[in-house]
């Protein structure tokens, strides 16, 4: 009984400890996802303008919003946690657990299709905002060309493809295309869709990095919230013995 007891204890440290880091990974997750959707260039380059009409653009967009309700719901999870291991109440341990193993799986699958839709999200951005450029320049929708411009400086990017897209709509290269709006400068080579992408795509290795840490814990939160739970199992059912085997002998 000595030698459970000390399991249970040993048990409900690491729980705690594991839903401690759980809380600032899910933290740095939710921080993250709210950088991503405050963040500027995405903001731009997602602007109503141009995100009502491209073809991808809403999911490209669910990604931060994703990543907040994934931190938020693994803070809140971690607390649970850290209260079934505090309390090393049963019910709470194996709520988080089974929570957790949810949680695991939808993670996974969320991982599994961002990455194996990488080239379709590129390829329908990409032909997106060229019907959005092609259609803003042939009807002259000013307020389109703005958000086209105000792409194109804070991508440091120029058409879509290239600059050769002001040739196809019949316009002269824009002032946004040049560093500090002056034609003085160099045109920038980029096509703003593959500066996007690319900005994108930079992100990709920090959201991998915490996503595949958080799964790493979670796996060692799931046994040891199992684990904590079946020892206390145990040692109800071994003092509920030795109380009656006392009631017995008396």
């Amino acid at each position: 009984m000595a030698r459970l007891l000390c399991s249970i204890e040993v048990i409900s440290v690491v729980l705690f400890a594991l839903n401690m880091l759980f809380l600032v990974l899910g933290g740095s997750v939710l921080g993250f996802g709210i950088y991503l959707k405050a963040s500027k260039k995405f903001d731009v380059a997602l602007s109503p303008h141009i995100n009502a009409q491209i073809i991808g653009g809403e999911a490209i967009e669910i990604v931060g919003v994703a990543l907040i309700i994934i931190g938020i719901f693994t803070v809140v999870l971690s607390a649970l946690g850290c209260l079934g291991a505090i309390l090393r109440n049963r019910f709470f341990l194996y709520l988080y657990g089974i929570i957790l193993t949810l949680l695991m799986l939808c993670e996974l699958a969320a991982f599994i299709i961002m990455m194996s839709a990488r080239v379709r999200i590129r390829d329908s951005y990409e032909s997106g905002l060229w019907n959005v450029f092609s259609r803003a320049y042939n009807t002259s929708q000013q307020d389109v060309i703005d958000a086209i411009g105000e792409l194109q400086q804070e991508f440091q990017c120029c058409g879509v493809y290239n600059l050769d897209d002001y040739k196809k709509v019949n316009r002269t290269v824009p002032d946004s295309c040049h560093m500090g709006q002056s034609a003085l400068q160099p045109v920038f080579a980029k096509g703003c869709a593959q500066a996007f992408i690319d900005w994108m795509w930079d992100e990709v290795p920090i959201i991998v990095g915490v996503v595949g840490a958080i799964l790493v814990i979670e796996i060692f939160g799931l046994i040891a919230s199992f684990s904590l739970a079946v020892a206390m199992s145990h040692f109800a059912y071994g003092r509920l013995r030795g109380t009656f085997v006392s009631e017995s002998n008396a």
